[in-house]
């Protein structure tokens, strides 16, 4: 049994509603409906889907009615369930299933800064550094630091690097309402926990990611398979849409962060994914630590230039500080949160 909104009803069994798009000419009604500037006339919709069915047409509106269009006096037009099929099908998630092999992206590894890839398969974009480790290990390839779902029609006209600036902005496009509470899929309510490695094995900043023979020196930790220890994961209560990020993203739109960043010359507004892939030596300073357990709360450093902002943030991902600290108060400020 499919699940549904507390209190809800179906106005239209699921079962029965999908049955009612397998036919082509109510895909087609759909995608008139789409291409027009408003409501279609019934003889007009007629003229572009069915010109030689006078007799059935009719019946195929009237299917459609009332779940994927409705009828006003201006003529019929798209209601959201029929939006979101045409789109789905314009995305090519339903119909598309392409594949690109491993391509050089004109970028750096945010981590050890040797050239990375980009592949593209099971309507999934991996981009991996070509020496290092990564972020994520597990069954993904060596070397991953992103991995997440990406629609076909994103491939569509662009090349490598562009498929990855769209990448970046797509995941922000997902993971900023969830961090807010709202399922961008379903609009359900967000459930939020982090993932700590409890014996988690840091990589060395010092190790070079690969010896004089190419045989790889740096490991992700044997525990989690992760370079970082703690992960904020969120996960929509209807849907069960999901999203797995790096627990110190959850920190980047407080308006505390934002104006950091601005004093420090980062003022272009930039997805959060891109800002830390184009400007590599925020990554690279980035410290996480945890000072309270049950409930946790973590302490967030990020550094640029010489000044570092310090951040607390609860397992909930509310901020519930933010300081800046000049260069010669940082060592006092560090033994007073130790």
């Amino acid at each position: 049994m499919l699940p549904t909104a507390d209190g809800a009803t179906w106005d239209a069994n699921p079962s029965e509603a999908f049955a009612t798009l397998g036919h082509e000419t109510r895909l087609d009604v759909l995608g008139a409906l789409w291409a027009a500037d408003g409501p279609m006339r019934y003889e007009a919709l007629r003229r572009t889907v069915a010109p030689d069915d006078r007799g059935n047409f009719g019946y195929h509106l009237d299917k459609l009615a009332g779940h994927f269009i409705r009828k006003s006096d201006s003529g019929y037009e798209l209601r959201l369930a029929g939006e979101q099929v045409v789109r789905a099908i314009v995305a090519g998630t339903i119909t598309a299933n392409p594949e690109l092999s491993s391509r050089a992206v004109d970028s750096e590894c945010v981590f050890c800064g040797a050239p990375v890839e980009l592949r593209y398969d099971d309507e999934t974009i991996t981009v991996q550094c070509t020496a290092c480790a990564g972020l994520v290990g597990g069954d993904l390839p060596r070397g991953t630091f992103m991995h997440y779902e990406f629609p076909p029609g994103g491939l569509s006209g662009r090349s490598p690097e562009e498929i990855v600036d769209a990448a970046h902005t797509y995941y922000d496009a997902k993971i900023i309402p969830m961090m807010r509470g709202i399922c961008p899929i379903c609009a359900g309510q967000i459930e939020t926990r982090v993932e700590v490695c409890e014996d988690h094995e840091p990589i060395a900043d010092d190790n070079e990611p690969v010896s004089d023979d190419d045989t790889p020196t740096d490991e992700l930790c044997s525990n989690c398979d992760s370079r970082t220890e703690a992960w904020a994961i969120l996960q929509c209560e209807r849907c069960r849409y999901t999203r797995r990020s790096v627990l110190w993203f959850s920190i980047l739109t407080h308006p505390g962060v934002v104006a950091f960043y601005y004093d420090h010359g980062v003022d272009d507004p930039v997805p959060l994914r891109k800002l830390t892939w184009e400007r590599a030596q925020i990554e690279r300073t980035v410290s996480v630590d945890i000072v309270e357990r049950e409930p946790d709360v973590f302490r967030i450093c990020l550094q640029i230039d010489e000044e570092q902002l310090v951040a607390e943030l609860g397992d909930d991902l509310c901020v519930r500080s933010v300081d800046r600290i000049p260069a010669d108060e940082q060592g006092a400020s560090t033994a007073n949160t130790s």
